[in-house]
């Protein structure tokens, strides 16, 4: 599988060279993983899996607008009401997208995607707090992880909503190299947070020392991996 990573900037002002746009994963040129920007559309992907309606995931929340291809969302939304919501895998393009819940926030549901292409298997998290076990033992072992950098700090930002109870927010970054190194030696950050632009070099290097036993990049926008 060739994935291209169109965009690694979480919902915030800031931005740098190559950390501008916000998420979308290109897999093959078929498969898009999340709509954080319009200009995407341009690769013409088969289909569009959306992570949770948040707008830097599915831009258009925030400005609706006509979409000729299939778009598969975690739950219901009016901005594209032909939207098709994820109650299982899809076969598509000669690839399996199977939706894997995850927690981040209490108000809209969210849902990492497993693909797989032969024996090639992806894992793509999108925002994370947690995964619940049954979540978890579905991962299998995979070729490589995509996962949110939005904190570096252990422990991330977790907050609870006082009438739930549910947990939201962000695990940090050496939470989810320790989750994830079960099941991938090659995990890739993306999705950065206020504190990856106050110095870009240096929080790419931090990063990178995560890698005991993994590999763990920083992801830019335009990076291409091969799985």
């Amino acid at each position: 599988m060739r994935v291209h990573i169109l965009g690694t900037r979480g919902e915030i002002a800031r931005s740098a060279p190559r950390y501008r746009r916000h998420a979308g994963i290109l897999v093959d040129r078929q498969i898009l993983l999340d709509l954080g920007e319009a200009s995407y559309l341009r690769y013409r992907p088969k289909a569009i899996f959306i992570s949770h309606l948040h707008p830097d995931h599915a831009v258009f929340v925030r400005a609706p607008m006509a979409l000729t291809c299939a778009v598969y969302v975690p739950e219901p939304t009016r901005a594209i009401p032909s939207a098709i919501v994820l109650r299982g895998a899809v076969d598509i393009a000669g690839f399996r997208v199977a939706p894997v819940a995850t927690h981040h926030s209490h108000r809209v549901r969210s849902v990492g995607f497993l693909v797989e292409q032969g024996s090639h298997r992806l894992f793509y998290s999108s925002d994370l707090v947690s995964m619940g076990r049954l979540a978890r033992a579905a991962l299998g072992r995979l070729d490589a992880v995509i996962t949110d950098g939005s904190f570096m700090r252990r422990g991330g930002l977790v907050r609870v909503d006082p009438s739930s109870g549910r947990r939201f927010g962000h695990a940090g970054i050496p939470d989810l190299v320790r989750l994830f190194s079960r099941f991938s030696h090659r995990i890739i950050i993306t999705h950065f947070g206020s504190w990856f632009y106050d110095d870009v070099r240096a929080a790419r290097r931090r990063i990178a020392q995560l890698s005991d036993g993994v590999r763990v990049d920083a992801a830019y926008d335009g990076m291409v991996v091969t799985v």
